[in-house]
């Protein structure tokens, strides 16, 4: 396995490490297609042949969701302290 083929597959794995949490949410049922791709492409990666733009662009792509999701989760804590 190539050092392009792990790092796509840690960013794989770290989206869908947040699939319960995602799931718990009253509207998380709207991902469970996108889940159940991630999970198909994820066992797919040890035979893709990559190149390193494209493994950083979703690298670059893991860390906005990531964040994005993290100021959800901040401003909905917000909001219950402010009640």
């Amino acid at each position: 396995m190539s050092s392009l083929q792990i790092r796509l597959k840690n960013c794989l794995q770290t989206i869908l490490e947040l699939e319960p949490a995602i799931g718990a949410n009253e509207e998380g049922h709207i991902f469970f297609r996108e889940f159940h791709t991630l999970k198909a492409f994820l066992d797919r990666v040890d035979g893709m042949s990559l190149v390193e733009d494209d493994v950083a662009r979703l690298e670059s792509a893991t860390a906005i969701f990531l964040a994005e999701l993290r100021n959800v989760a901040d401003k909905a804590s917000d909001k219950r302290l402010l009640q």
